[in-house]
């Protein structure tokens, strides 16, 4: 059962209101971070020495823990299963959890992070944004979640939030810094499933996050979920995405293409809110829960997310989501909107940041047409959750080539969970992001890219992580065009003009029947030097292995998140901007010791990457 003594706080919060005066330098306490956390996953079951066969929940014996093997070997996964490739056989739970397991977090473990957040972070940031998932998974049939514990650990979470980042009270001007949650798909139950609001879990997190919600944005969370928030007024706003009505998982809607779908009305109400940051000259971070990949999204949220995303690349800064634990980036790209075929050189045009590639590679990638990751993954469907290695897709590549040959060669019969979490499950969706690296063209222009950016969790799937992003605090932006002048009217046609023979032999032209433009052009980028961008971010973690053991030895000392890297030091990023990702993305490719080390960093330095690549 859940520790009062732990988590007490009165259950009611006063809201906290708008923030209505235009930002000011001089009296601004800004200091240009911010933190992202995400995938808490508290377990009130948590037992320390349980057995990660039953999810740490009992102490069990060996005959018990193949039995329970055997049953798990035969369940069908599910997509949020196969994103969490933890061991299930053998090992036991420790005082912080286990780490590179399918179990939760336990209480300890997430008291131990707020408290480290207050020691080491409270005073050093101006905003957070928390990408939701505050409850247990549903990974126990002998322990099913229940719809009241799922509401009492959401209320939980959202109380820990609210003590750790309580004002000064010796201070009566100080306010609580914007805090920015957003719905996970295991908040609800059941898990994944949401219908269209108002609905009584859009009403229960109306509740319990109060504090957090603005009021003027109170009445668009209570119909869809979704809302914005000024965390610098006039400067930045935060936009928390309702996920679950674009997640393929989500049975209760059915995409963003029918105008009564409550995706297509988000996405409605995400396109006017953009616009109107545009005419405010603002800069907008989008954030929510599952990260806009093809196959979490449903086909036409994918899309309609991607062409947003690109069409207002002049006003959003960063995509920020949690969800699949592993720590990476992903490309959003216009070849989706062009049929998903792959992008060529040839078309793309010269870019402002052109890069290097060797000729052995440049002679590689030429041969055959290599599609992209938006086309590999659930071609055609809508609702697909286990894709075959071996019918993914029949574009060469180096990668696919070696994983398709192990998976052909693995013993499915002698365990078929195994071979579920690690080759249906994060191998495929590595071996999609390998492609998505390599098929980057040579001459690439940047306007044609959007990155997603993918937080890893507090939970230990692998170890527990946080990030805190520095953001550019310059006070105006620089010289340019006006951005509006990248707006198209649709009523606007484009005449071509042809050539003609009269009958007395000379040259005539005759206009063709007008027709309109397929899409806005995509405007150039916001730059770097705006405030508001990321610059840089620093990556958390806990050595939980270590923690536990020296937990065991002294039960009063405290866990400590340790600098794991620095995206501008160990990534060798500028800054956050498309091209520096697009160039890591080509070194990626090109150097092993630079994919090793990603991919090292990927799983929080578990030591785990060779079990799955």
């Amino acid at each position: 059962m859940m520790t009062s003594s732990l988590w007490h706080l009165p259950s009611s919060t006063a809201a906290q209101p708008d923030h209505q005066e235009p930002y000011d330098p001089e009296k601004s306490r800004l200091v240009g971070q911010f933190l992202h956390i995400t995938d808490i996953h508290p377990d009130e079951f948590y037992m320390n020495g349980g057995s990660i066969s039953t999810s740490c929940h009992r102490n069990t014996t060996d005959e018990d823990d193949d039995m329970r093997m055997r049953r798990m070997g035969t369940r069908s996964t599910t997509s949020s299963t196969l994103m969490r490739p933890g061991r299930t056989d053998g090992g036991y739970g420790g005082i912080y959890g286990s780490p590179y397991s399918i179990c939760d977090s336990p209480f300890s473990l997430a008291n131990a992070t707020f408290d480290w957040i207050d020691r080491n972070l409270i005073g050093s940031l101006d905003f957070v944004v928390w990408t939701g998932d505050n409850a247990r998974h549903d990974s126990d049939n002998e322990r099913p979640r229940t719809q009241k514990e799922i509401e009492d650990l959401n209320r939980v979470i959202a109380n820990k939030f609210l003590e750790t980042f309580t004002p000064d009270k010796d201070d009566p001007f100080e306010q609580r810094i914007p805090i920015v949650p957003s719905i996970g798909n295991n908040d609800v139950y059941p898990h994944n499933i949401m219908e269209a609001g108002p609905n009584r879990i859009l009403q229960h997190f109306s509740d319990i996050w109060s504090a957090f919600i603005p009021e003027s944005q109170y009445h668009t969370f209570q119909h869809g979920g979704y809302y914005t928030s000024e965390v610098v007024p006039g400067k930045i706003t935060v936009v928390a995405l309702n996920t679950l009505y674009f997640f393929n998982q989500n049975a209760a809607v059915d995409g963003c293409d029918e105008e009564d779908e409550p995706g297509t009305d988000q996405m409605d109400w995400l396109e006017v809110e953009l616009e109107s940051l545009r005419k405010r000259k603002m800069t907008a971070y989008l954030t929510g829960h599952v990260p806009p990949a093809r196959k979490s999204y449903s086909p036409t949220c994918f899309v309609r997310y991607t062409d947003i995303a690109l069409r207002f690349q002049d006003v959003i800064v960063g995509h920020l989501f949690g969800h699949a634990n592993i720590d990476h980036f992903f490309l959003l790209s216009q070849a989706t909107l062009q049929g998903g075929d792959s992008v060529d050189a040839a078309e793309v045009g010269e870019g402002f940041n052109e890069m290097e590639q060797d000729e052995q590679e440049a002679e590689e990638s030429s041969q055959g047409d290599k599609q992209t990751v938006w086309r590999l993954w659930n071609r055609g469907t809508k609702h697909n959750t286990t894709t075959s290695p071996t019918s993914i897709s029949t574009a060469s590549s180096r990668t696919r080539q070696r994983l398709e040959k192990e998976a052909k060669s693995f013993e499915v019969a002698d365990d078929d969970e195994y071979y579920a979490f690690n080759n249906l499950g994060l191998n495929s969706y590595l071996l999609e992001l390998w492609e998505q690296y390599e098929d980057i063209p040579k001459k690439a222009k940047m306007s044609d890219f959007a990155v997603a950016l993918v937080a890893p969790s507090v939970v230990p799937t692998y170890n527990p992580a946080l990030r805190v992003y520095n953001y550019q605090l310059a006070i105006e932006k620089p010289e340019g065009p006006d951005r509006t002048t990248w707006e198209i009217d649709e009523d606007e046609v484009e005449v071509q003009v042809a050539v003609e023979i009269s009958e007395n032999g000379k040259k005539k032209k005759k206009p063709k029947k007008p027709r309109k433009p397929t899409r806005p052009v995509n405007p150039p980028a916001v730059p770097p030097v705006t405030f508001g961008f990321p610059l840089n971010y620093t990556q958390y973690f806990v050595n939980l292995t270590q923690a536990n053991h020296e937990a065991a030895l002294d039960p009063t000392k405290r866990i400590e998140y340790q600098v794991e890297y620095k995206s501008r030091e160990d990534y060798g990023l500028k800054d956050l901007s498309v091209s520096e990702w697009l160039n890591f993305a080509r070194r990626i490719v090109k150097s092993e010791e630079s994919k090793r080390q990603y991919l090292a960093w990927m799983v929080v330095l578990t030591g785990t990457e060779n079990d799955h690549f």
